[in-house]
């Protein structure tokens, strides 16, 4: 059945933690929290987990309600941000802690089959024998895993796991903690502030922001349908692009003007355009660097301002008229700073938000 939260608020000294938060998890899930530091998603995590209790509001695990049940009773595991082991131990043995303390008994045959299984899954058998401050960061990190997967549990939470490894490591356990935990069952709750963590890893994504959750659901609904500008632009990689765009009617055509060079034609979605100030979103791969055949795309003036080559592809940020913006080149390309380039915008391609109540008014795809 999975895991519900209703309408759970949380305060520390007087400051909103969270504010009327519900969500269901269903079996199977893979639910990431997303949200800049101090949106609540850690504080949700860890009530969900027990280690925290809300002000107000009730947790259910499989339709029974766990709010007063001390962590110590609940049938999970927890993964912290931090590399928490025990240094006394070999790596070995911190794996197979929970099983040496668990009510089920299990036969020294059972435990090693089980941590060396555990350990080639995540690539730690050369180092059974080390204690913790004789491996790696990667490695501490992934004993920390290695000892929450062992655990034969229902739930599984994770806090921020791969904040403190670099960025070779993360990409590597990303797609490693994907399959382990795919394989798991149970559901899956994982809090980071990171897009790319959620956009490799998740099947739904709840985001968070100054203690409210603004929008949860399947993966592919948040990021193709942002309810809130700030959703739509934190969960997108690179960001999404945002403009100010105000409503111009002239001659029969209703058209946003962004800048004087970048007006977009709204007329077939003027019935749906009832105020006169937007937000305009682009994602940075929708921007282009020439004129991709000539689709009706509108060009622009910029200035280069930061090229990043990023693997295989190119980060550009140019600045337009005031404006700074994000273009994403799938090709390794070198342009020096102060560089004068068109970039082209494709209007069909755009998230309209509502300038006042930044909810999301209309896409120009489908």
């Amino acid at each position: 059945m999975g895991i519900g939260v209703f309408n759970i608020e949380k305060s520390y000294e007087g400051a909103v933690a969270l504010n009327d938060v519900s969500m269901e998890i269903e079996d199977g899930a893979f639910v990431t929290l997303l949200g800049a530091t101090g949106a609540g998603k850690t504080t949700l995590l860890r009530i969900m987990a027990g280690i925290d209790r809300p002000d107000k509001g009730r947790v259910f695990y499989d339709g029974k309600d766990v709010t007063d049940v001390p962590v110590q009773k609940r049938n999970i595991s927890m993964v912290y941000q931090e590399f928490v082991n025990y240094p006394s131990m070999t790596i070995y043995e911190n794996i197979a802690s929970p099983l040496r303390v668990s009510k089920t008994r299990y036969s020294k045959t059972d435990i090693d089959k089980q941590v060396r299984y555990h350990a080639e899954l995540l690539g730690l058998t050369a180092v059974l024998n080390h204690y913790p401050e004789e491996v790696s960061g990667g490695q501490k990190q992934r004993t920390a895993i290695a000892r929450a997967l062992i655990k034969d549990t229902r739930f599984i939470f994770l806090d921020e796991p791969l904040a403190n490894l670099d960025y070779k490591l993360r990409e590597e356990l990303r797609g490693e903690l994907k399959t382990l935990l795919q394989q798991k069952g149970g559901a899956v709750v994982y809090a980071t502030p990171e897009s790319v963590d959620a956009l490799s890893m998740s099947t739904d994504v709840a985001y968070f922001e100054e203690g409210r959750l603004l929008q949860y659901g399947p993966l592919q609904e948040v990021y193709h349908n942002p309810a809130y500008v700030e959703v739509g632009a934190y969960f997108s990689y690179p960001t999404m692009n945002i403009m100010e765009a105000d409503k111009v009617t002239e001659q029969g055509k209703t058209s946003l003007s962004i800048s004087d060079e970048i007006r977009i034609d709204v007329t077939d979605f003027r019935d749906r355009l009832q105020v006169q100030q937007y937000l305009v979103g682009v994602r940075a791969y929708n921007l282009y660097t020439s004129s991709q055949n000539g689709r009706g795309l509108i060009p622009f003036t910029a200035t280069v301002e930061l090229a990043e080559e990023l693997g295989s592809d190119t980060e550009l940020h140019v600045r337009h008229q005031g404006l700074v913006l994000v273009v994403l080149m799938q090709e390794v390309a070198r342009f020096p700073i102060g560089t004068e380039i068109t970039g082209y915008l494709d209007p069909s391609r755009l998230f309209i938000f509502d300038r006042e109540t930044r909810q999301l008014v209309l896409k120009t795809f489908s």
